[in-house]
């Protein structure tokens, strides 16, 4: 997402190293600003109940870059709006929540001694630092957080720290609700802030949610999904830049049906 994505249903998600998720990215899609746009949403386990609800983890790899700017640094994302496959559940009675403004200007470890009981996964950003005279790659960590109920709809609280050359944080809210249209069902709306002014940019977001829990002596988890008839899961991201342009990119993963 570079300053762009994210991920949820979030819903705002991840285990393997940037380089590796960005080769199983979807299809790139070219704006006529010259930006570029990609989305890859993975579900586990990939052997899901056709019926019945099967608890998961949810894994979103967005991926932006430019192919005008001779810098290679694209415009930056303020929007995303993230939809996932119908059948699939978000589920937070009795898990913790955090507040956004707790996180602001913070590490990822005081986020993490903050809101450690509400964290929900994890993950890597890279981002563009364009000084003027050079472009800095800048390594970000993603912690990604239950939110506060916005309306009585969920919230995910995406964190993002990195250090060098300079400190930068970023925290991207998202508000999930029930789009419950064109084979869609959970729909994550993202803010995206600017990064140091404006001056950074996120070009390459993953984040897993995997969160499991009890509650009232029931194993709970965030994510849960079915496998459809179609044995197919899809997902799509609009992205909004900063110059006005949007880009939808969209992502299919297939699945198993359990016996």
């Amino acid at each position: 997402m570079r300053r762009s994505s994210l991920s949820v249903a979030a819903v705002a998600v991840l285990a393997a190293a940037i380089a590796a998720t960005a080769a199983w990215a979807g299809p790139t899609v070219n704006g006529a600003d010259g930006n570029t746009q990609s989305i890859d949403v993975q579900v586990r386990p990939k052997t899901l109940s056709k019926k019945s609800l099967t608890p998961g983890s949810l894994e979103v790899t967005t991926l932006t870059t430019s192919t005008t700017n001779p810098n290679g640094v694209p415009s930056p994302a303020v929007s995303a709006v993230i939809d996932f496959n119908e059948g699939m559940r978000l589920y937070t009675k009795g898990l913790p929540t955090c507040a956004a403004a707790l996180l602001q200007s913070q590490s990822t470890e005081v986020a993490q001694q903050l809101c450690g009981k509400a964290k929900i996964g994890s993950g890597k950003a890279m981002a563009f630092l364009d000084t003027g005279g050079r472009v800095y790659d800048v390594e970000q960590t993603v912690t990604a957080f239950n939110g506060e109920p916005k309306g009585g709809r969920p919230t995910v609280l995406l964190h993002s720290y990195g250090t060098t050359p300079i400190q930068t944080t970023v925290v991207i809210e998202g508000t999930v609700s029930n789009y419950n249209k064109e084979g869609f069902g959970p729909r994550l709306d993202l803010t995206i802030p600017l990064i140091a002014g404006g001056r950074a940019v996120l070009k390459e977001f993953n984040v897993k949610i995997d969160k499991k829990w009890r509650f009232k002596g029931v194993k709970r988890s965030f994510i849960s999904a079915k496998c459809p008839n179609s044995k197919k899961l899809k997902a799509r991201g609009e992205f909004t830049y900063r110059d006005g342009e949007s880009l939808t990119a969209l992502s299919k993963q297939s699945c198993k049906q359990a016996p």
